[in-house]
């Protein structure tokens, strides 16, 4: 993928040049998608998916439903299941089924979905060699029901390589970030909402996802930079209470040549203060389902009851 909506991409994930954030930020029916195919350049507009909400849940925001090529490596194969009488291992890796190569765990499992009877030929790679292994689907327990399944869990770390960007592109990329996210939740036309946004909650989760990584503390340290980065901004945003909100009233106070009213500013300071603690609940209201355990009951809640689904003759 070259760029979206108009917009050059570097990468998959992230919240500048990446495939996610412009398909998020973009506001037109319609996105436009240039891609290079067989060195070929290709250009194609689609209209994105949006997946449907209750009204206490964050609204959800655009998708194009499309995934990242990933390297497909076993992380678990579990006892007496199809894939462990084949002889597969954690750290295998799984180049295609087939005669088919795969570039994302997704395909395997879509396609054993739609195919639960048929055995299929595994192309495996382990320590530089490469075979084939048949294997065929079972019905196993997955997520409270019995599913097509031939028994591994997935390595979603994946392949891990470590980047050094100086402290300049650091920062730089963090300005950008926020800039794109203020703009964002400033345009009508944007699906990115005030809701959209992470408050003590979030970024508490966050930093406890951060540290299941083995470099948990690397990943930690690149958030903490990212995270001072956005607040020193937004500090300097000119609104009362905020140091920016100082700096304009300074600067008004000079061209005047005299302080502004003690009451109106009293006014003005408290009612910031009340807005910015109102909106702290608010995000904190959205971060709170979040949570796997508040999120699971939420679930179950929003089940639909066996009663709404007889079937009428």
């Amino acid at each position: 993928i070259l760029s979206v909506d108009g917009k050059s991409v570097r990468r998959f994930m992230g919240m500048s040049d990446s495939v996610s954030w412009d398909v998020v930020r973009s506001e037109g029916d319609k996105i436009e998608v240039k891609f290079e195919r067989d060195g070929k350049v290709q250009t194609v507009w689609v209209e994105p998916y949006k997946a449907e909400t209750r009204g206490w849940r964050r609204k959800s925001v655009r998708q194009l439903l499309i995934y990242p090529a990933e390297t497909a490596i076993i992380d678990k194969v579990e006892p007496n299941t199809p894939a462990a009488a084949a002889g597969l291992r954690s750290g295998d890796i799984i180049r295609g089924f087939d005669k088919t190569p795969i570039y994302n765990p997704i395909a395997l499992l879509e396609y054993i979905s739609k195919h639960p009877n048929d055995e299929l030929v595994l192309h495996v790679e382990r320590g530089g060699e490469k075979f084939d292994v048949p294997v065929k689907p079972t019905l196993l327990p997955t997520n409270g029901e019995k599913k097509p399944r031939i028994g591994i869990q997935w390595d979603t770390t994946g392949i891990v390589s470590i980047q050094h960007p100086n402290p300049i592109e650091q920062v730089y990329n963090s300005v950008a970030s926020t800039l794109n996210t203020i703009g964002a939740v400033a345009s009508p036309k944007s699906d990115v909402k005030l809701q959209h946004l992470s408050g003590p909650v979030g970024i508490g989760r966050i930093y406890y996802l951060l540290f299941q990584s083995e470099r948990g503390w690397q990943l930690a340290l690149w958030f903490s930079v990212i995270l001072n980065v956005n607040l020193a901004i937004l500090n300097m945003l000119p609104i009362p209470v905020l140091d920016g909100g100082h700096i304009v009233l300074a600067i008004i106070e000079s061209i005047r040549r005299r302080p502004v009213n003690m009451r109106v500013l009293e006014v003005i300071q408290t009612s910031c203060a009340v807005v910015i603690i109102g909106y702290m609940l608010y995000i904190t209201f959205f971060d709170v389902q979040d949570l796997p355990f508040v999120r699971k009951k939420l679930d179950q809640f929003e089940a639909p009851s066996p009663a709404n689904h007889t079937q009428k003759p």
